[in-house]
């Protein structure tokens, strides 16, 4: 329902009783009478109970539950228009350059799944596709969503990494697995993504457009000047 279990019990007991005083709501629920006087006052604020004073004392009535369901549908509507205006303020108030840290093998996986936000529809890779699954604790799906987005990945990998499948949406090119190479390199948009294999995981995010054409050249280097 979206309410801390002691204010949906209040709104529970207040829907069988239908029409009750303050007290005789606090007896039934066993919550001291000026905490109920709170959460009444926030279920009224929701439009899920009504109030009104009879004979000099002040009763509560519960609405319809399907209120709840609109409430959270306006603030849903609310959300979806005010997101887009926060992100055009912030993209203006932001410097050209940010450089964001990433600890810990969940903040990896979250800097991962961003890659997928990419507007070019590419994502550059260099690194071990195994190494940095077994780092991270196996697949998490990060694959499915990508081509289900239709994203070009072009990877060079190291030997024994798995063969590329939809060639399509996968390019791979693979060097020597002896290369000492423990870590991986995403690259996409205006974004260059380094992550270290070392105790609990270590990222980092440099957003600048210049350092990620630069990186960009180094990956396409590689790629066109690698023969095995």
């Amino acid at each position: 329902m979206g309410l801390d279990e002691k204010t949906e019990r209040v709104y529970r007991v207040l829907l069988y009783l239908a029409d009750a005083p303050v007290n005789r709501i606090a007896e039934e629920t066993g919550i001291i009478r000026t905490s109920v006087y709170h959460m009444l006052e926030h279920l009224i604020s929701l439009g899920l109970v009504s109030t009104y004073t009879s004979r000099g004392t002040k009763r509560f009535v519960a609405e319809n539950p399907n209120k709840i369901k609109s409430h959270f549908e306006q603030r849903l509507i609310l959300t979806e228009r005010i997101i887009p205006e926060l992100q055009k303020e912030m993209r203006k108030t932001s410097s050209n350059s940010e450089i964001k840290t990433y600890h810990g093998k969940e903040a990896i996986k979250s800097l991962i799944e961003d890659a997928l936000d990419t507007k070019e529809r590419v994502i550059l890779s260099i690194g071990s596709s195994k190494e940095l699954l077994q780092f991270i604790g196996g697949k998490f799906g990060y694959g499915h969503r990508r081509r289900m987005k239709n994203i070009l990945a072009r990877s060079i990998r190291l030997e024994g990494d798995e063969p590329v499948s939809n060639p399509r949406l996968n390019q791979a090119k693979f060097i020597d697995k002896n290369t000492d190479f423990p870590g991986y390199i995403l690259i996409y948009d205006k974004r260059v993504c380094i992550i270290l294999f070392e105790k609990n995981g270590l990222g980092f995010v440099i957003e600048n457009q210049s350092f990620s054409k630069m990186a960009k050249s180094i990956f396409e280097l590689i790629w066109k000047n690698y023969t095995p």
